[in-house]
This record gives structure tokens, sequence and C-alpha cells, in this order.
């Protein structure tokens, strides 16, 4: 006669997802808002097709100043020219000129 355990105990351990630190959100301009010349703050597309300049949109005027937070945060952004959505690490966003 077989001994009947319960199905907790039979088979692998349930393993769980190692989650990734916070994404952080970003709200970015879109082709409309940004003019041809112009220096803005953000990220080179990592398409290699497009590699325009994806802009930080500015805090809206009356809001909190963001707190001090990590630089190695990423955020999943994307990109408003070709639509490409992928991860960039918030501490590699620089000045790029828009090329339009």
């Amino acid at each position: 006669m077989a001994i009947k355990r319960p199905s907790k105990t039979l088979g692998t351990p349930v393993r769980r997802q190692v989650t990734s630190p916070g994404l952080k959100h970003v709200d970015v301009r879109g082709t409309q808002q940004m003019v041809p010349e112009e220096v803005y703050v953000g990220w080179l597309c990592k398409n290699k097709a497009c590699a325009r300049v994806i802009a930080v949109a500015p805090p809206p005027a009356g809001s909190k100043p963001a707190a001090a937070e990590s630089d190695d945060q990423l955020a999943a952004i994307k990109c408003p020219h070709c639509g490409n959505e992928d991860l960039y690490r918030w501490s590699a966003r620089g000045e790029h000129k828009y090329a339009g």
C-alpha cells in the first residue's frame, strides 16, 4: 500500500522570479515638442535604424523636485520616433542635439 502525500510536497520547489530594481517612470517629449538643432537631456534610441534623441520631458510647473534617487535605476522608454521600447539607465542620460 502506498503512502499518500499532499500534492504540495511532490515535485520541484516553487521557483520565484527575482524582482528587478524598481523601474522609473519617465515622461518623454513627443516629436512635435522638439525643435531641430536644440540640445535636449535624454538618450539616443537603441534602435540602430532610428538612433534619434529621446528627450526627457520637463516636470510640470509647480511640482516638487524629485527626491535624491539612485542613479542606477532603469527606465522603460518607448521611442517617440520609431516606437521601439527598451530599457535605459537613468545615469546614462546626457545632452544630445536633436537633428529633426
